[in-house]
């Protein structure tokens, strides 16, 4: 099992918040990044955005292939959706 930190921060005006320095820096949130909410009934899950690009990790060297694979899904999908 693992340990969780617990954080208490409040909701300011317009639903703001602050998240902790120490959060931000671990989970690399910077002014401008985005975050997902994910409403899970008694509970909210906060999980930082990630481009596609950040997800490659290991396989970066494989990325134009990727991007290519990527590109044939879609397009595949458009035809399908028109037909």
């Amino acid at each position: 099992m693992f340990s969780r930190a617990k954080y208490v921060v409040k909701v300011h005006k317009k639903g703001l918040i602050v998240l902790p320095a120490e959060l931000r820096r671990k989970h690399g949130i910077k002014e401008g990044s985005e975050v997902v909410l994910i409403d899970n009934k008694d509970y909210l899950i906060m999980v930082p955005r990630r481009s596609i690009t950040e997800l490659y990790g290991s396989a970066k060297e494989y990325g134009n292939i990727i991007d290519e694979m990527i590109r044939e899904i879609h397009e595949e999908r458009k035809r399908e959706a028109g037909s």
